[in-house]
Formats: structure tokens, C-alpha cells, sequence
């Protein structure tokens, strides 16, 4: 009897084990097939829950602009009661992870618990934390994995530590990777939309003479015709009509050729809170008829950019103009400003950061890619030009541009430009 039951251990141990090696077999797969950073931390989620068995599980990665870790993956846990939680980079916890290289077990390390901040404990006990996981590469700290459980019952023991820290470290390396190829694919998505741009200022120079000699007749002729109308002849105002939209072609025109004009560009030290300070005001009144109130948060008085002010207040003109539209029954307009150290800096290693932020119905995917393009518009009397231009004017700057927005929560439009 005791022979059959030490079998029947013995081959279900067998099979935990084999279960074991087939669920670390699928981790280091997807680690290694999976490039998107959320179905990536999906997978290594769900795998250390089949290993370890968790019931809650948080992942923090490292936002290297503000130099936090915010909280971006999570099971077991409302998203409500992570809205506060942010772990510093130079925070006790992050230290003595980034140093020990290794798990820290709150109920064995006590006195390691007791050396964190307060509101790094209360964070931990809120959240029923009972491992913290670190995740390195190449000797920095790019991310926490918090583990627990709502009872406060679940451990692990020296055999699934030593493994789940293998693991972590291969995680790390996987996050890694993931951040570089989509750091990778913004610039190749910045480089093709610099090719398109370009693309469609040599064919705006290549045709604009040929409908400008034209248009310059039609004008005229209108302009003749329109003499011959009295005031009170209906068919006057249709006239009337007609040269404004001739007027709006060399408008459109001269829109087109500005994406690849040789502008006047004497940069000078600019202060670009001054210059967004301008452009707010000239949209305040039309925020006020639209109800929509204006929030400014500005990490200093002075921020000081080598830049043209009259070309830069159009950027932000355009940009504030863009979020009020959005918002034609009240809303929300936030404009952030703030200073950032990159960790891989394009050019430089300091630069400024420029959010203008609304609450308006946000810009589908299919349409994201596309809204740099020239003559790209989703108003109904746009002219698809005026994030080009955008584009163009920043781009001279040594600058970047982007916006980011997702249905029903809005958009924001971010400029990055270089500090003196």
C-alpha cells in the first residue's frame, strides 16, 4: 500500500514538474515572439501566475521622463486603487532592488520594510504586497513587479524565489527589447513622415506656378466682372463668393509651399512660457464662449529655447486652436510645461516639454498616423495643413512633435524642443 501511494506521489510530481517546465518552455517563448509591451506584460502576468500563483500581480515600468514607476499591468486589483501609486527611480525601494539585484520578501526582510519611506510601506500594505520583484537590464532598474494576495496568505519558497528570479531578469531583458523596437518604429514612423512631407513640398513647388498663372487671371476677371453687378443684384453676391474661394486655392497653395519655403530662421533666445503665455491669451475669449477652462502647470517661470517666437506661437496657436474645436461644449484645455533628461537624447541632454492636453472625443487609430499628412482632415472646412506646418516649424527647431490620443479620452499634442 505505501509502495502504491509513494508511486502515485512520485508521478504526480512527475507531472508538476513536467506542467512546470512546459509553462517556463511558453514563458521563454513569448519573451522572445511578443514585441508589444502590453501583450507582453499580459504574458509574463498570466505565466507567473500559473507558476507561483499570486492572486494579485502589479507592474510598474520606469517612465524615464518624469522618473517614476506608474503602474501599467495588473490582476487581481480595481485600476482605481493604483491612481496615487508611484514608486520613485532614486526611492528607497527602487535603491535597495536596483543594488541587491534580487527579491525583496517582506515577511523574511523586516527590517529592510521598516527602512522604506512611509507612503512606499503604506503603498505595500494597501496593495497586499508580499514579494517585490525587480526587473533589470544592463544594470538599471526598469521596472517592479508587485506580487500578493487579497488574504494575505500566499509565500514563496527558496526553490520558487531562485526561479522566479531568473525569470524576472528575463523579463527585464524582454521589456527591454520591447522599448527599443518601439523606439525603433517611432522612428521609422518619424522618417517616413518626413518623406511624405517632403514629397508633397517638391510637388507643391513643381505645380504651384502652373495654377498660380491661372488662378492670378481668374481673379482678375472676377474682380472685372464684379463691377458690372450692382449692390442690389443678387447674382453679386454669388460673384462675391466666388473670389473668396479663389482666395482660399492660393491660400491652400501657399499653404502647400511653406511645408518646404526657405523660411527666415535667426533663432534667438526665446523664453517659451512667454510665447505660450501669448498664444493663450489670444484664445481665452473663445475658451470663455465655449466654456472650456484653461489649466496651466508650468515646472518654471522660464524656460529658455534658441527659436523664432513668431514661428513658434503659430505652432501653439494652431495646437490650442485644434483642442478647442474639440471641445465645442466645454471641456477641459491643460497646457503642461516641463523639463526632461533623456536617458538616450537625440540630440542634446536637456530639453523642454510642451503638452497641450484636451477632454474632447479624441482621434481614432486609423486615423493617428495620418493627421501630419498634407491635406489630411477630418473638419469640415479644413485645409489639412496646419499640423504639417506644425510639423515643418519644429521640425526646423530641432524639435519633435507628436500627438497621442485614444477614443473618449481626449488628445494631447506634445513639442519637445532643445534648452539652451
Amino acid at each position: 500500500m505505501r509502495s502504491r501511494m509513494l508511486r502515485r506521489e512520485g508521478i504526480q510530481l512527475f507531472r508538476r514538474r513536467a506542467a512546470r517546465r512546459q509553462i517556463i518552455h511558453e514563458f521563454n517563448r513569448s519573451l522572445i515572439l511578443i514585441s508589444d509591451p502590453e501583450a507582453l506584460q499580459a504574458s509574463i502576468a498570466t505565466r507567473i501566475r500559473e507558476l507561483f500563483g499570486p492572486d494579485i500581480i502589479i507592474i510598474f515600468q520606469l517612465d524615464r521622463e518624469r522618473g517614476v514607476f506608474s503602474p501599467t499591468y495588473s490582476v487581481g486589483i480595481e485600476r482605481s486603487a493604483l491612481a496615487d501609486v508611484r514608486f520613485h527611480q532614486r526611492g528607497r525601494l527602487a535603491r535597495w532592488l536596483l543594488v541587491n539585484e534580487s527579491c525583496l520578501v517582506i515577511e523574511r526582510a523586516r527590517q529592510v520594510y521598516e527602512f522604506l519611506s512611509s507612503p512606499e510601506r503604506d503603498w505595500l500594505g494597501r496593495l497586499n504586497t508580499s514579494v517585490c520583484v525587480p526587473l533589470i537590464s544592463l544594470n538599471r532598474l526598469t521596472g517592479i513587479i508587485l506580487l500578493g494576495s487579497r488574504g494575505g496568505h500566499w509565500e514563496v519558497t527558496d526553490g520558487d524565489l531562485e526561479l522566479l528570479e531568473l525569470l524576472a531578469h528575463q523579463a527585464g531583458l524582454a521589456f527591454e527589447n520591447a522599448a527599443l523596437y518601439q523606439q525603433q518604429r517611432d522612428r521609422l514612423r518619424r522618417l517616413h513622415r518626413a518623406e511624405r512631407l517632403a514629397a508633397a513640398g517638391q510637388l507643391a513647388a513643381g505645380v504651384a506656378h502652373e495654377i498660380r498663372n491661372p488662378l492670378t487671371a481668374i481673379r482678375s476677371t472676377i474682380q472685372y466682372i464684379l463691377h458690372r453687378f450692382p449692390r442690389e443684384d443678387p447674382n453679386r453676391e454669388l460673384v462675391i463668393e466666388l473670389l473668396g474661394e479663389v482666395d482660399r486655392i492660393d491660400r491652400t497653395v501657399n499653404g502647400l509651399l511653406s511645408l518646404t519655403r526657405s523660411r527666415r530662421f535667426e533663432p534667438v533666445e526665446t523664453d517659451v512660457i512667454g510665447v505660450i503665455e501669448q498664444s493663450l491669451l489670444l484664445v481665452e475669449a473663445q475658451a470663455r464662449r465655449q466654456a472650456v477652462t484653461i489649466d496651466r502647470h508650468y515646472e518654471r517661470d522660464h524656460l529658455v529655447v534658441m527659436g523664432d517666437a513668431h514661428q513658434l506661437k503659430q505652432v501653439f496657436l494652431n495646437l490650442m486652436l485644434n483642442a478647442l474645436q474639440a471641445m465645442p461644449d466645454g471641456g477641459r484645455l491643460t497646457i503642461s510645461v516641463s523639463t526632461r533628461h533623456p536617458e538616450y537624447p537625440l540630440r542634446g541632454d536637456r530639453w523642454t516639454k510642451i503638452e497641450i492636453a484636451d477632454t474632447g472625443p479624441g482621434i481614432p487609430p486609423e486615423n493617428l498616423d495620418r493627421i501630419f499628412d498634407p491635406f489630411f482632415t477630418t473638419k469640415r472646412d479644413g485645409t489639412g495643413l496646419g499640423l504639417s506646418i506644425c510639423h515643418s516649424i519644429v521640425h526646423q527647431h530641432e524639435g519633435e512633435i507628436e500627438v497621442r490620443s485614444q477614443p473618449g479620452q481626449g488628445t494631447t499634442a506634445v513639442v519637445r524642443l532643445p534648452l539652451v
